[in-house]
């Protein structure tokens, strides 16, 4: 019976998982955006039942299932269809994992929680690649050396092994920033090449953010190979003589250029050449360098969609914060100092980037739990009862539920609740003391006490900044951290104060 693919069709999955959830999504994601014909298959056992029915071009199937596992059903499903490629499932992101799989005759896995275009990207890939499945066969057929189909599934292997560590690589640069200033690299040791660019398009423009062998700079596309990948939305080669895409000149040796797509769009461009074994690019590297690109352009965008959504998420709660503040004439902009006067605390420190992100974030929404507080509370000119502190003292807790849902701000949230304790334990909401409070915590403990000491309050005018120093002076190692309090002396925050 011929597959789908053999037939002339785009291809027949077939998906084994006992997971209802899993099974549907896989199906939506490769029959609504891969455009395959999928079936399903509930467990290892009924897995089997399919493939002898049916025909397929590829299987995915989960590992741990009831009946029969994901390795028992690869193995029996080898034995009935030794020629479908099949893909295994798991939630166990190792590598001794899909080694092990991959020599019971996986072709490839995925690992939970899995993303659409890495489901698409290594079906097309596995597709595309049946070719070579068929010269491999053909080449036993006439009995040519086991040898060459050893090395062949060696190869393979050591690929896909290479191409999940740099997807690793790839996926830990949280801005796209990151992933431009390393492009290069990753792809001239994956793809064994001497000479790469990574560009974004402008204006007509190629923009590289990092070359070897290539200079960054800006490359007029116009009359170039990159133009006809620009149109086409397809890769192109540039063979030896050719007009080469750097400022004129011929390339010396086949040149290879990539498109990167956000949708239908190209917005950038992978070009590499000088391979390290001087030959052409094959079939296989091509698709190699391909499924390299897609993962690049799939964080790139999923980075920018992050920022949009970031941004307004941020807009949102300084929105908030700032309606707050607005309820408080004594307190307006507070959140604001406050941020700034914990960066440059920090940065004296030497905190590193991300602490000094979850300030620069957290800052702003400290006092977010304030919202939860009667403004007869919050604005009282006189001296609060016990009872109305311990509703101010509630703002610490109400802000980090605030936040809690909000699986962005992890970080964040620990400053929020935690930014009234005291190095020695008196402070609120959880007695924290010493090193228990966090570092960000104890930064902005600090700066949150000085502005409230230097700003007007409905009960007193704002103190001199003078006071405001020997009093952080004097709770250094009871109410604060020493070492933050050294740090705070160390910078002209005080000298900076609105009047």
């Amino acid at each position: 019976m011929k597959s789908m693919l053999e037939a002339g069709g785009r291809g027949k999955v077939l998906i084994v998982d006992d997971d209802p959830g899993v099974r549907d999504l896989l199906s939506q994601i490769l029959s609504g955006v891969g455009g395959y014909e999928t079936d399903i298959a509930v467990d290892g056992l009924d897995g089997l039942a399919k493939v002898r029915k049916g025909s397929y071009d590829v299987i995915f199937t989960d590992l741990a299932m009831p009946r029969l596992n994901g390795m028992e059903f690869l193995k029996k499903a080898r034995e009935i269809v030794p020629a479908t490629p099949v893909v295994v499932i798991t939630g166990v992101s190792s590598m001794e994992v899909a080694v092990h799989a991959m020599r019971q005759g996986a072709c490839d896995f995925i690992t939970k929680p899995f993303k659409v275009d890495k489901i698409v990207a290594t079906t097309e890939r596995i597709l595309g690649e049946q070719k070579l499945s068929g010269r491999l066969a053909s080449a036993h057929g006439s009995g040519e050396s086991l040898k060459v189909l050893n090395a062949e599934l060696f190869k393979r292997l050591q690929e896909i092994v290479a191409l999940h560590r740099v997807s690793a690589e790839i996926d830990r640069c949280h801005e796209n920033k990151e992933i431009y200033s390393q492009v290069a690299e990753l792809a001239a040791k994956f793809l064994a090449v001497s000479e790469v660019s990574f560009g974004i398009l402008d204006d007509g423009k190629l923009r590289v953010k990092s070359g070897i062998g290539v200079s960054r700079g800006d490359y007029p596309i116009s009359g170039t190979l990159f133009e006809r990948v620009v149109e086409d939305k397809q890769y192109r080669i540039g063979d030896v003589g050719e007009p080469g895409p750097y400022n004129g000149g011929v390339l010396r040796t086949q040149f290879l250029a990539i498109p990167l797509l956000a949708g239908n769009k190209v917005f950038g461009i992978l070009s590499i050449s000088n391979k390290a074994d001087g030959t052409a690019f094959a079939e296989e590297e091509i698709y190699l360098a391909i499924d390299f690109v897609k993962k690049v352009a799939s964080k790139i965008e999923n980075n920018a969609l992050y920022q949009v959504f970031f941004n307004n998420l941020v807009d949102s709660l300084k929105s908030l914060i700032a309606t707050i503040e607005a309820r408080d004439f004594y307190t307006k902009a507070h959140s604001e100092r406050v941020t700034k006067y914990s960066v440059r605390i920090a940065e004296v420190m030497g905190m590193g980037t991300e602490d000094i992100d979850t300030i620069r974030f957290g800052g702003y929404l400290h006092d977010i739990g304030k919202i939860g507080v009667r403004d007869t509370v919050l604005l009282k000119p006189g001296r609060l009862t016990e009872a109305e502190f311990e509703e101010i003292r509630q703002h610490a807790v109400i802000g980090d539920e605030i936040v809690k849902p909000i699986k962005f701000f992890d970080r964040e949230r620990v400053l929020i609740r935690h930014h009234h304790e005291h190095f020695n334990g008196s402070g609120y909401p959880d007695a924290a003391s010493g090193e228990e409070i966090p570092t960000v915590a104890r930064i902005l403990a600090a700066a949150d006490s000085f502005d409230a000491m230097t700003s007007n309050r409905p009960y007193r005018t704002a103190r001199t900044r003078d006071f405001a120093v020997e009093e952080l002076k004097r709770c250094s190692g009871t109410q604060f951290d020493p070492e933050v309090v050294r740090a705070f002396l160390a910078t002209s925050i005080g000298k900076e104060i609105p009047q």
